[in-house]
C-alpha cells in the first residue's frame, strides 16, 4: 500500500539556527543541526491520495454565522484559500453558495480552483436519506459535484416528536454503498470519514469500491491522534485536523447550550508554544497550525471569520519548525484526555457499540 504523499512547490523555507537557545529553553539535547525539509510547503500544496488533490490549508465554517459567510469566504479566498469545509448540521450552506455563485459570476474565482466538502448529518444516516441529503447541500452550495463528502459522525439519529434519539441500527456498509453511488452519478469526486475510529475505517475500507480517501478528525496538540495517522499513512488515508487551534470559542459554545467541557488547557495559552511563536515572531497559532502540517499527511482547517485571524491562519509557509521545537510540541500529547468533543458533545452515544473514542 503507497504512503500518503505531497505536492509541493520547490520554494525554500526559511529557518535560523537557534540550537543553543532552544536547548536552554525546552531542556532538549543531542538535536540536530537546522536543516529545511527536503520540499518546501506551500499555501498551494496538496495531499494526493486515491485521485483526491487536498490543499493543506482551509477554512472550517462550523459556527460561522450566516452573516459572516460573504466577507469571511471573500476574505480567505482572496488571500489564497481554496479549501472551504462545511457541512449540512452547520446551518450555513446557502450563505457559502450564495457566496461561491457572487465570486465565480464576478470572475473572482472558478469552481475548478475550490476544494470544497460537505457532510451527511447524523439523523440521515439510513442509505434510502443519502442521495436526498446529497441532493441538498447541492443544491445549497450551488454546485455540481462535491470534492469531498463525508460521513459526519459514526452514530446516527432518529428524529421523532420528543425530539433526537440514537438509533440503534445504523449500517455503515450500506451507507457507504449508496455515497459510492453518488460518486458513480458523478455527484462526489471523493469521499470520507468524520470521527470513525480504526475498527470502524477498516470495516469500510475491506468492502469499499470507493475508498475512503480522508478522515477528518479533532487534532491539535493535546489530541494528536498518533495511532490514528498511523492507520492512516499505511493506508494512504488523508487526515484533516479539525480545531486545531481547540477552537478558542468552545466553552463559550458549551456554555450556552448547557454543556460541559472537558477542561482541556487552551493550546493557544500554552507556555511553550508562546515562547516559539515569541522567538519566531509569529502568532501562537501559527505555530500550532505549522506543527501539524509538518507531521505531515494532514491538512488543516481552522475556523476563522475576522480578517486578520484568516490572514494570520495562512501565513504559515515563510518559516519551518526545527527538530527540538517539533520535538517539544509532541510532547504535549494528552492522548483520551486532550479530547474536547467527546460525549460532551456527541450527548447519549457514549453507551452505543459504534461509540468511536
Amino acid at each position: 500500500m503507497n504512503a500518503t504523499k505531497f505536492l509541493y512547490s520547490s520554494k525554500p523555507i526559511y529557518t535560523i539556527s537557534k540550537r543553543n537557545f532552544l536547548s536552554k529553553l525546552f531542556g532538549c539535547c543531542g538535536c540536530q543541526d537546522d536543516s529545511p525539509p527536503e520540499v518546501a510547503l506551500t499555501k498551494e500544496s496538496k495531499i494526493v491520495t486515491k485521485g483526491m488533490c487536498l490543499p493543506v490549508i482551509g477554512i472550517g465554517t462550523w459556527q460561522m454565522k450566516p452573516e459572516e459567510v460573504k466577507g469571511a469566504l471573500c476574505c480567505a479566498i482572496g488571500l489564497g484559500y481554496r479549501h472551504i469545509d462545511t457541512a449540512f448540521v452547520y446551518g450555513n450552506e446557502k450563505e457559502i453558495g450564495d457566496t461561491l455563485r457572487f465570486m465565480v459570476s464576478n470572475r473572482m474565482i472558478c469552481r475548478p480552483q475550490l476544494f470544497i466538502s460537505s457532510k451527511l448529518p447524523y439523523d440521515s444516516m439510513k442509505p434510502e436519506l443519502v442521495k436526498e441529503c446529497v441532493d441538498q447541500s447541492l443544491t445549497n452550495l450551488g454546485l455540481s459535484y462535491l470534492d469531498l463528502y463525508l460521513i459526519h459522525y459514526p452514530i446516527g439519529t432518529i428524529k421523532s416528536p420528543n425530539g433526537l434519539h440514537i438509533d440503534d441500527h445504523t449500517n455503515h456498509l450500506a451507507i457507504w454503498r449508496e455515497l459510492e453511488n453518488q460518486v458513480f452519478e458523478g455527484k462526489i469526486k471523493s469521499l470520507g470519514l468524520c470521527n470513525f475510529n480504526t475498527r470502524q475505517i477498516r470495516n469500510i475500507l475491506e468492502c469499499a469500491r470507493v475508498l475512503p480517501a480522508n478522515l477528518q478528525i479533532e487534532m491539535h496538540i493535546y489530541c494528536q491522534q498518533k495511532q490514528l495517522r498511523e492507520f492512516c499513512k499505511q493506508h494512504n488515508i488523508a487526515v484533516t485536523a479539525y480545531a486545531p487551534l481547540g477552537n478558542p470559542s468552545l466553552d463559550c459554545y458549551l456554555k450556552d447550550l448547557g454543556l460541559t467541557s472537558n477542561m482541556v488547557p487552551r493550546p493557544l495559552e500554552n507556555p511553550s508554544v508562546k515562547k516559539i511563536a515569541e522567538w519566531r515572531n509569529k502568532c501562537p497559532s501559527q505555530v500550532l497550525l505549522r506543527y501539524l502540517l509538518q507531521l505531515g499527511g494532514v491538512a488543516v482547517i481552522p475556523k476563522a471569520s475576522c480578517p486578520d485571524h484568516i490572514l494570520c491562519n495562512i501565513q504559515l509557509f515563510d518559516f519551518c519548525l526545527d527538530s527540538c521545537e517539533m520535538i517539544e510540541l509532541k510532547s504535549m500529547d494528552m492522548c483520551s484526555k486532550g479530547r474536547m468533543y467527546g460525549s460532551n458533545i456527541w450527548l447519549g452515544t457514549e453507551k452505543h457499540h459504534e461509540y468511536p473514542f
